[in-house]
């Protein structure tokens, strides 16, 4: 049986009912899903390049087959970092098993994993100024629907973060997103995934300087690790996360003191 949230709302899980969706109804939910994950919105993603500069500027990438590379290894770490975390978040909204304070328990739980295991400061601050900025355009948007429980979920962790008792990660905002508006949580963690080696094929594309062409071609290989990474991401429990990804880590600490830098982070 469906739980009922502070905000009146059922928590049943959106895969469970999306085959009794309409059609356009999913296509709806599937446009929710692009636009937050588009390069476009305006969180500032696209001035995060998460330690890839670091690798330009240590010669490691200096053309196309070695930006295929990357993006191979980084897809082999994805579902230990931001993918499972976006994973794990939506699954827990998803489980009508738990009562509304036991959701906010486990978040919290997960928020503090989560921001533990971000070493590298530039990109634990990118992720949460990139997580505050998400939560407040979703606030905008249901507003102007006058919709005001569109996204509970997602109003639950502005809650927390407000309240002091989570940080707030934009990995685990947009798990909790997909499970207020996605069709289901494995599409939407694809679409995920999606933006996140999209907004590292359009770093290298400044950084290395790689060709839009070479760019575009690495990234449309790279589909088949992607959905991999996202069934590995699935698999996974909270005490997995973060178990590989080391040399990704040191490059973003080392992208703090590099002698000029196009990126944030």
């Amino acid at each position: 049986m469906a739980r009922t949230t502070r905000a009146g709302t059922s928590r049943t899980s959106t895969m469970a009912t999306a085959a009794a969706m309409t059609p356009d109804e999913i296509e709806a939910r599937h446009l929710a899903m692009l636009q937050v994950c588009d390069s476009v919105f305006p969180i500032g993603a696209f001035a995060l390049s998460n330690g890839m500069e670091t690798f330009v500027q240590r010669d490691f990438l200096r053309r196309g087959p070695d930006f295929e590379q990357y993006l191979k290894n980084y897809l082999e770490v994805a579902p230990y970092k931001e993918i499972g975390q976006m994973v794990i978040a939506g699954r827990y909204a998803q489980d009508s098993r738990l009562s509304e304070r036991g959701l906010e328990s486990r978040v919290e739980e997960l928020d503090a994993l989560c921001s533990a295991l971000q070493s590298a400061r530039e990109i634990r601050d990118g992720s949460e100024r990139m997580c505050a900025r998400l939560i407040k355009l979703v606030e905008k948007m249901d507003a102007n629907d006058g919709i005001e429980s569109r996204s509970p979920h997602l109003a639950m962790y502005r809650r927390l973060i407000a309240d002091g008792r989570c940080r707030g990660l934009h990995a685990i905002a947009m798990g909790l997103y997909a499970a207020d508006h996605a069709a289901t949580l494995r599409s939407a963690a694809v679409t995920y995934g999606y933006s996140l080696i999209s907004a590292l094929t359009m770093c290298a594309a400044k950084a290395i300087p790689l060709s839009q062409y070479a760019g575009q071609v690495a990234l449309h290989d790279s589909f088949p690790n992607l959905v991999r990474a996202v069934d590995v991401a699935f698999t996974l429990k909270p005490d997995d996360l973060g178990i590989s990804g080391a040399y990704l880590d040191i490059a973003a600490m080392q992208h703090e003191t590099l002698y000029s830098r196009l990126y944030m982070s």
